[in-house]
């Protein structure tokens, strides 16, 4: 369920920072209003978290986005682009159940004997729609090589 992969990441994303217990009213309403606006842009929804490092690291920086293979002539207004390459831990599974995946992936790269590396590498999820309602989410956790 669990695995080590080396990925590049190409995202189209708006910048937002907020406090990390409001991350989740706020990352949704952000990525809602992103897509609104960036409707000609068609790619894999993501999200772009700077870790919490600490107890008394209460803001954070996210981003709302789409993944993307080509580059694009005009930005949608406010938008970056990210290019992000590294190894992480990752695992797959129901939108509806990302707090046990985060915890399952924790563990695992503990288990593993893996190291995070988030001091300056971001925490990404991929969401992909599927049938019945179900999102599929992807959790990608920075590891050091």
């Amino acid at each position: 369920m669990c695995q080590v992969v080396k990925k590049e990441f190409k995202v189209i994303g708006e910048k937002h920072t907020g406090l990390y217990k409001d991350f989740a009213e706020l990352v949704p309403k952000a990525a809602n209003q992103f897509l609104e606006r960036a409707s000609n842009l068609a790619g894999t929804e993501v999200t772009v978290y700077e870790p919490k490092v600490s107890e008394s690291h209460n803001e954070g920086t996210f981003y709302v986005g789409v993944l993307v293979n080509a580059e694009f002539d005009t930005l949608p207004e406010g938008a970056e682009i990210l290019d992000i390459q590294h190894s992480y831990g990752m695992i797959r599974g129901k939108g509806t159940e990302m707090g046990s995946l985060y915890s399952t992936l924790d563990q695992w790269i503990d288990e593993q004997g893996y190291a995070r590396d988030t001091l300056e590498n971001f925490i990404l999820e991929t969401y992909h729609p599927v049938e019945n309602d179900v999102e599929k989410v992807e959790i990608y956790i920075p590891i050091k090589d």
